[in-house]
């Protein structure tokens, strides 16, 4: 049974906001294009195993979550989780394609493309082994004793692992339906009682890590940025607001409610507050008073008065 189903990843999209305002020129712009390719290769490897464990019928009761954060020692994050009489597994996903090599001393995975491109990453198998002390830790601190297993799936059709390492479950993709079914080697260890307290457990405590806004995660300077109101239509950046709407040079679309979008990107990019400067220094306006009807009626929250007041997503109540 799927308790909590796929989600992509919400970075993504900040991401993606952020680099459409940066210069190609600007020394942050490479790596954080990479950093999109590997979050969207990931996003696939995982959507795929769902779509595996959507489909399959299991020979006993489970419940399946993905996506899970939660804190022991500190915070991490599980692919997949899934909770079985027998214990609970964790499906580590991996989407590298090419021949892939675990090697020790230092632990790492290598992998080798058909044009001889090395890159290293850290090894998956250490990785899982991790989460797996800290899905301990975490029970007990509800009392929970459960047996921990694990797998690292490689997701992709085009992996190849030449090299393997001992004392960790690693598979493709085909394998893991033989694998779910046959898993249980011993007698059930959980009863339905039991799995339902995990699964309660596991929904109350699971949370969505804060956003921490991204030019200060990138070390990037808000004059480094292209201000102004993105146009939907055509992507450009800069529309100019004209009486009760906002207009593109570019492909002369009108648009009334464009600067929503514009003030929740930055949110996402710059602060978790905003004044009425900084509205009219992002959205490119020389009128204070078109800004503040633009932040009185954003649905945010207002704090202070006068000089003092700036606005905010979300109420003191959630900080």
């Amino acid at each position: 049974m799927i308790i909590k189903q796929y989600s992509p990843s919400k970075y993504v999209a900040r991401m993606s906001e952020l680099i459409e305002r940066l210069s190609p020129q600007h020394p942050q712009y490479t790596r954080i294009s990479k950093e999109i390719g590997a979050i969207k290769a990931g996003d696939y490897g995982e959507e795929v195993i769902y779509k595996v464990l959507e489909q399959m019928k299991i020979p006993y009761k489970c419940y399946i979550f993905h996506k899970v954060f939660l804190v022991a020692e500190f915070a991490f994050e599980l692919d997949f989780l899934i909770i079985t009489p027998y214990g609970v597994v964790i499906l580590e996903v991996k989407n590298i394609i090419g021949e892939l090599e675990f090697s020790t001393n230092p632990s790492q995975l290598i992998q080798r493309k058909e044009d001889g491109r090395i890159t290293k990453y850290p090894c998956p198998a250490n990785q899982l082994n991790e989460y797996k002390h800290q899905l301990s830790q975490f029970f007990l601190q509800y009392n929970i004793s459960v047996p921990i297993h694990g797998v690292v799936i490689f997701a992709s059709r085009n992996s190849f692992v030449k090299h393997s390492v001992s004392g960790v479950k690693i598979m493709y993709r085909n394998e893991m339906r033989s694998y779910l079914r046959h898993f249980p080697e011993n007698s059930s260890t959980l009863s339905q009682e039991e799995m339902e307290k995990i699964k309660e457990v596991l929904l109350r405590s699971t949370y969505s890590p804060p956003s921490i806004p991204l030019i200060e995660h990138f070390s990037i300077s808000l004059k480094d940025l292209k201000l102004g109101v993105k146009c939907e239509s055509c992507g450009f950046i800069g529309m100019q607001k004209i009486a009760r709407t906002w207009y593109c040079p570019t492909c002369k679309e009108n648009n009334s409610y464009a600067h929503k979008k514009a003030v929740s990107t930055y949110f996402s990019l710059c602060k978790e507050t905003i004044t009425n400067k900084e509205c009219r220094e992002f959205l490119l306006l020389n009128n204070r008073y078109e800004a503040k009807r633009i932040l009185s009626s954003s649905d945010l929250v207002k704090y202070g008065k006068g000089s003092n007041t700036y606005y905010t997503n979300y109420s003191s109540k959630n900080r």
